[in-house]
């Protein structure tokens, strides 16, 4: 919302409501005005269009303008729109060097009526979100607030707070927004190298006696002790999102009967003694999980402690964890309901660092032919191998398995040895029937063909998301051809998203007839380090625009580890030139369903008349 814009809804709307106007009978029941800008609220939540359908509402009778200014004022980010309202001569915007927007300051102390017009309309906002970067205000302006005159609470009305404002000066300001009518509290700080010091500590550490009916909680993700302090304090915690817990506060956390969603972090695994201290049947009405552990050795512990079945289930690991601990956590993950399990997702945390593309993208090295009994994999009959991104001579690893692997490309396993994994490593998780998302993205190599595509698939008819590697990669030749990626749209109806390496041999020249199938929800597609000549990517997005209509991205060698490998910049380019052409074959598309159209009514008016 631009800060002009927004600032002439909230001061128009101020002022008193239209004293003409017929409305019919039926707006005159409170309910229906609620639902009205309830449900305007929700369509445009945070923008500009939302607000000016609001004040268009207030401005257009007595009986819209006051439940229309309560929506209108129920959601508040930033506190720019609160001083707008007072004296002209009260704020004024100055440059400064630390934001790049215009700042809004204070000329002069409020006066006791410029505070009744603040208190006024302050008791209208619900939720705040404290900061918004486009109409920022000074460190003063917020400190002043942190004082008004008077022992009531400026914001009485208050259910959640939002606070994002990354100094530490204006910290205290949540102590003046806290009541016990917030049951929602975010503390978002992306600077991870500012320091709490004790005052902040001091604050966070109160925050559960002046706000005892907190339901929903985000703390920090940084470490320090009043962290665990503070959610011991609360009771009726639904949802948490917070960083490191200790021992004491997860065994407190999991006794908590109304606890529904839990997202921490563990840094110590063998510090917390899970299996002495952690009682069984833990967080037994926990239904979603996000965990960002060290390493997976905390997994097992903790799963051998868990009660009742999560629905979702998202870990983030910091190391590569070795095959063996993949395997066991998918077999650990059996032991829940097979009908509750729906989101499930492995991933290890990728440390940011620069795209590095090779010197030369577009030399493409020939794969040496593959010795005879090296491995199972076997090249469809009368297609070439493609060439793999690797040099002249150079003869790929066996894995333990016995699959060819391509290089890492510069990522680091940290002593795991790469695996690759096939249909037996994720066969576990097939017997979760509900799954809807899986998201799996290790640095492990991985080879599926189209008969463990099926297999897999099959299992879960309520598929809508599937990616595997999407940032590390397959690193193995993909043996998912369009046949298997056919029989996995015809098996998973409500699909919309998928990442997997795609086998492109067999696309030499668009074929005269059409799959047969096709998938509308389908938008951007993910094809991960999978490889194609130049000769085949019209063929291919001929392919892929028969089957999704309203495809409009492909992504692939788009990640940072994929960008190491060699001649990762030439099948970045081929694969960007495919999704251009299947944009342009899908706009064909839609012509000529126009013209078919077109062509049938024509037909149709013609027989009408002929039998006239």
């Amino acid at each position: 919302m631009d800060s002009e814009g927004a600032g002439g809804i909230f001061q128009y709307v101020s002022h008193s409501p239209p004293q003409r106007a017929r409305m019919h009978r039926l707006f005159l029941i409170q309910e229906l005005l609620c639902i009205i800008c309830e449900h305007v609220q929700n369509d445009h939540t945070g923008s500009i269009a939302a607000g000016r359908t609001l004040a268009s509402l207030a401005r257009t009778s007595k009986v819209f303008h006051h439940v229309a200014t309560r929506a209108l004022w129920s959601r508040l980010d930033g506190l720019t729109p609160l001083l707008r309202p007072l004296a002209s001569d009260l704020i004024f915007t100055a440059e400064t060097a630390t934001w790049p927007q215009p700042v809004s300051k204070l000329r002069r102390p409020l006066k006791m009526a410029e505070w009744e017009v603040l208190r006024g309309l302050a008791r209208r906002v619900e939720h705040l979100c404290v900061h918004d970067p486009a109409r920022p205000v000074d460190v003063s302006v917020v400190l002043s607030l942190c004082h008004p005159p008077t022992n009531s609470p400026l914001f009485p009305n208050l259910k959640s707070i939002s606070w994002n404002d990354e100094r530490a000066e204006t910290f205290s300001f949540i102590r003046t927004l806290s009541g016990p009518t917030v049951t929602s509290l975010v503390i978002t700080i992306t600077n991870n190298s500012r320091k709490w010091h004790i005052p902040e500590l001091s604050i966070l550490a109160s925050l559960p006696y002046v706000c005892p009916n907190i339901t929903e909680v985000t703390l920090p993700t940084d470490t320090f002790p009043s962290l665990s302090d503070a959610l011991c304090a609360w009771n009726n915690l639904k949802e948490i999102k917070c960083g490191a817990i200790e021992g004491n506060a997860l065994l407190h956390l999991a006794k908590q009967p109304a606890l529904r969603k839990l997202s921490f972090n563990i840094i110590n695994n063998a510090g917390l003694g899970l299996d002495s201290s952690l009682p069984s049947g833990a967080f037994s009405c926990v239904r979603d999980f996000e965990i960002h552990a060290a390493n997976m050795s905390f997994l097992d512990p903790f799963f051998n402690r868990l009660g009742g079945s999560p629905a979702s289930m998202h870990v983030l690991v910091d190391t590569n964890p070795p095959p063996t601990s993949i395997t066991s956590l998918f077999t650990a993950l059996r032991r829940f309901s097979s009908t509750h399990l729906q989101d499930l997702s492995l991933r290890l945390k990728t440390p940011p660092s620069p795209r590095v593309l090779p010197s030369h993208p577009l030399h493409l090295f020939g794969y040496p032919q593959l010795q005879a009994n090296v491995g199972p994999y076997m090249a469809p009959p009368n297609h070439n191998l493609m060439g793999y991104p690797i040099s002249v001579g150079y003869q790929p690893p066996l894995a333990p398995n016995g699959f060819h692997v391509l290089p890492l490309g510069g990522v680091s396993t940290s002593g795991v040895t790469c695996h690759t994994f096939t249909l037996g490593d994720f066969i576990p998780l097939t017997c979760f029937e509900s799954l809807g998302r899986i998201d799996i993205d290790i640095n492990h190599s991985i080879h599926l063909d189209d008969d463990d595509l099926r297999a897999l698939v099959s299992a879960w008819p309520h598929l809508h998301s599937f990616s595997l590697n999407d940032t590390a990669g397959w690193r193995a030749k993909s043996g998912i051809t369009q046949i298997g990626l056919i029989a996995m749209l015809d098996c998973c109806h409500e699909l919309q998203k998928l990442c997997i390496a795609l086998n492109t041999d067999a696309f030499i020249e668009v074929p005269s007839d059409r799959e047969g199938i096709e998938n509308t929800a389908m938008r951007t597609i993910g094809l991960a380090d999978s490889l194609i000549e130049a000769r085949a990517t019209v063929a291919v997005a001929a392919f892929l625009s028969d089957i999704f209509p309203n495809l409009t991205t492909i992504v692939a060698w788009d990640s940072v580890v994929m960008s190491r490998r060699l001649n990762a910049g030439m099948y970045a380019e081929r694969w960007k030139h495919v999704s251009e052409q299947v944009h342009g074959m899908n706009k064909v598309r839609v012509q000529e369903r126009k013209w078919w159209l077109t062509d049938d009514e024509g037909e149709s008016e013609a027989c009408d008349i002929s039998q006239v």
